[in-house]
């Protein structure tokens, strides 16, 4: 998309992120996760960290988190809850550190027992190339044996390779509609839309967004060339089973699993 920045996603999805998306990624559930990996002194790194919606949960359980968001107007929402949480006692303030920048270029140099990508954000970076770069700077700053946890939705099967567009009502009520318009190349494997709010006032509100998709199988062959290993692979945070017939997610008997809760292992 023509004018996409790393930045657009957050700033202009930041007054609304908790709210369209408060229940994915269930912010119960993926700390359970988390901190089992990293354990109570664990070092934590969040990538793509935004309001703080699942690293509130995390903070007070591990010896220290890290989040990096290239998002202002998200990062001053998780320091608001961060100022809240010092305030109430909750942890202490050298216990959380707010990274604004690139979650490959800026990434502080660790070393980190766990980090983790949640609900596509590793798909937020627009390239392959990106993609494999972030496993590599990940095995630079994970101490060995560390953890690395994607969540990411399964892609459709490319063997048609063609390309769609999409117009759907997303939301309505009484004075507010908010309509999704996106185009997808299955081919290129890209995906890029607008949610579009219009109000009764006469307002218009764009929010971009944009994203490049791997499959599990590439995003297993980016991390061994990395020097990660497969540590598990689940349908979620609760560890329900991964249903596939192969390791794409196409399954012959439609009863696949949509999305997918990654392991990466550093040797």
């Amino acid at each position: 998309m023509r004018g996409f920045r790393s930045d657009s996603y957050g700033e202009a999805f930041a007054d609304v992120y908790d709210d369209w998306y408060g229940e994915i990624s269930d912010p119960a559930t993926t700390a359970s996760f988390v901190v089992g990996l990293a354990g109570r002194d664990g070092v934590v790194l969040e990538l793509g960290v935004g309001t703080g919606r699942l690293a509130m949960p995390i903070v007070a359980s591990v010896g220290r988190f890290v989040g990096v968001d290239t998002s202002s107007r998200m990062l001053d929402r998780w320091r608001a809850r961060i100022d809240a949480a010092v305030a109430a006692g909750e942890f202490a303030a050298d216990r959380v550190e707010v990274v604004a920048g690139d979650m490959v270029d800026d990434l502080p140099p660790g070393p980190f027992d766990v980090a983790f990508a949640a609900y596509n954000t590793l798909f937020n970076l627009t390239s392959a190339e990106r993609q494999r770069a972030l496993f590599e700077r990940l095995a630079e700053r994970l101490r060995p044996g560390g953890s690395f946890v994607v969540e990411c939705f399964v892609p459709p099967d490319a063997s048609g390779a063609g390309g769609e567009q999409r117009l759907a009502l997303r939301s309505m009520t009484v004075d507010t509609v908010v309509l999704s318009a996106s185009r997808h190349d299955v081919g290129a494997q890209i995906a890029e839309g607008h949610f579009i709010e219009i109000t009764e006032a006469g307002g218009v509100k764009l929010r971009p967004w944009s994203i490049r998709w791997s499959t599990p199988a590439e995003l297993d062959d980016m991390a061994a060339a990395c020097g990660f290993e497969l540590g598990g692979r689940w349908s979620d945070f609760d560890r329900r089973p991964f249903l596939a017939s192969d390791v794409t997610g196409t399954g012959d008997d439609g009863d696949v699993s949509e999305r997918h809760v990654t392991l990466y292992t550093r040797r």
